[in-house]
């Protein structure tokens, strides 16, 4: 009889094990939100804790030297005054002090585009795309947009009317440019990315969505609208379609950083609902 109780008992406690095993499994199945043919996978706990946001200040994970960043901060109080000049020089000391650090590469990049210094401006969103070739900040369109208007693909002076979105806080003025740029240029896709975000019909939006994704746009702009796409299949009831896309662009190798951490979020918006 104890032999018998034994072999029962042992065939219980596998039983047991097996189906706790088969539980686990069909759990972790359940959270699988996207998985791809190359074996890539998202699970529920995987979105946990993603925001969408990316602080580009920390992005690189690398200890910033004091001086370099307390001329950094003088720099950009400069340029916010006007004082380019007196910017430059200051990002040029942080660059010589910290080279590695694409932050004062990239204002100085920047603070040229506002001196309307075009050459030195893309040469410096050259120098920051090297160090942070994963996306930083609006890296990736402003090569795109330069390299555009020094090719002679797009018209000289495009890229800072472009920046005129950003700068206005008027919705009507945003579109108003944003209608503008894809009528001068309609092969620029930054345009149509910014004129889907503003427009509220959402099939004339798909409409920008895709005039943008048919220009060759820059990765960072590819991924925006992508999202946008994403966003509105799923209102559409395409919530499948939504998240192979959302997926596909979150194991992408040529996906920045900024595009990654939205898209993450964006998937796990639309899985909560």
């Amino acid at each position: 009889m104890k032999r018998t109780t034994g072999i029962f008992s042992l065939t219980f406690l596998i039983l047991c094990s097996c189906q706790s095993t088969t539980n686990n499994a069909n759990s972790e199945e359940e959270d699988i939100i996207f998985k791809d043919n190359s074996g890539h996978s998202l699970s529920k706990s995987d979105l946990a804790n993603v925001t969408g946001q990316v602080n580009y200040e920390i992005v690189s994970n690398q200890t910033i030297d004091a001086t370099a960043k307390a001329l950094h901060k003088e720099a950009r109080e400069f340029g916010q005054a006007g004082r380019y000049d007196l910017s430059i020089a200051k990002l040029e000391q942080a660059v010589k002090i910290q080279p590695t650090w694409a932050y004062p590469t990239y204002d100085l990049a920047y603070t040229y585009l506002l001196k309307g210094d075009f050459d030195n401006a893309l040469k410096f969103y050259k120098k920051t795309d090297e160090l942070e070739p994963k996306g930083f900040f609006t890296t990736k369109t402003a090569l795109y947009s330069l390299e555009g208007e020094q090719s002679g693909k797009f018209p000289k002076g495009l890229y800072t009317a472009y920046m005129q979105i950003e700068w206005t806080n008027d919705t009507n003025k945003k579109l108003e440019i944003a209608n503008a740029l894809t009528a001068k240029a309609p092969d620029f896709a930054p345009a149509w990315k910014e004129l889907a975000n503003l427009l509220n019909d959402k099939t004339e939006r798909l409409k920008a969505i895709e005039q943008g994704l048919s220009k060759n746009p820059d990765a960072d702009t590819k991924g925006i609208l992508e999202i946008n796409k994403a966003i509105i299949l799923n209102e559409r009831g395409k919530t499948e379609d939504a998240k192979q896309l959302l997926g596909n662009l979150i194991f992408s190798p040529d996906a920045t950083t900024g595009n990654v951490e939205l898209a993450k979020f964006t998937l796990k918006t639309i899985t909560e609902k």
